[in-house]
């Protein structure tokens, strides 16, 4: 079965593969008599790819690094009943005839620390996939050759995110946008505020006028000391007549 190997499912099915993290797999139907399949991983420039079910896991191997781990079992594909063309081309294809068909490698992200897991792959490196059947009591009947290399993307740095119209790091995009929903807030209240004053009913201020009297005392002129003064001066005058 060295001519059998594990295949990259179809972009027409799934628009996206392989992302960052995941790989899609076709499922392997009519390829062996066997009640299950375990799925083991492997990166491409790994020394071992001698596969081990209990020693070697995904944390163990560095997600694949030093040797293959067991990323998945699901039960043999039914040779008897595949999904049909017609099912897979239908625009409202469920989700459940797509897991008929395929096998979508590092899926999970709660398993780290189990014998089988599935957890994500590494961006930006190259791996390759192996398929066991096993019997019903889990004895290995046969398995394929290794898949190609099938490399993930890699990831950018938010900081090299070039947008347009100029060239900004992700703290700037992050400053810009709480400036502006800060910016939206203060100008929200504004305009609050002026519907409010615009919608209040004015109030009449009546203006209270004080009036003010002021008298002024104008003193007299003291003619009666004058005249005194006057008469005592003629009474005590020198008369040249007498």
């Amino acid at each position: 079965m060295a001519q059998v190997v594990p295949l990259l499912a179809k972009t027409a099915y799934v628009p996206i593969n392989p992302t960052q993290t995941t790989v899609t797999l076709e499922k392997p139907f009519c390829v062996a008599a066997a009640a299950s399949v375990n799925v083991f991983v492997v990166r491409n420039d790994a020394a071992d790819t001698t596969t081990v079910l209990t020693t070697n896991t995904y944390a163990s191997t560095n997600i694949g690094a030093t040797a293959p781990y067991l990323a998945v079992n699901f039960p043999n594909p039914s040779c008897t009943n595949p999904p049909s063309l017609a099912q897979l081309n239908d625009l409202g294809l469920v989700q459940l005839t797509l897991d008929q068909y395929v096998i979508r490698i590092g899926n999970s992200t709660s398993c780290f620390n189990t014998p089988v897991c599935n957890g994500p792959l590494q961006d930006g490196t190259t791996y390759r996939f192996l398929y066991v059947f096993l019997g019903a009591t889990q004895a290995v009947l046969t398995q394929t050759a290794w898949s190609q290399p099938i490399t993930t993307p890699k990831a950018t740095p938010y900081d090299n995110i070039d947008l347009w119209p100029g060239r900004r790091s992700g703290g700037m995009i992050v400053i810009t946008s709480i400036l502006s929903v800060l910016t939206f807030f203060v100008l929200a209240g504004l305009v609050a505020a002026i519907i409010t004053s615009l919608m209040s009913p004015s109030g009449h201020i009546q203006t209270t006028h004080h009036e003010v009297r002021s008298s002024h005392t104008v003193p007299q002129k003291a003619q009666g000391i004058e005249e005194v003064a006057s008469g005592t001066a003629e009474r005590y005058a020198v008369n040249p007549q007498v």
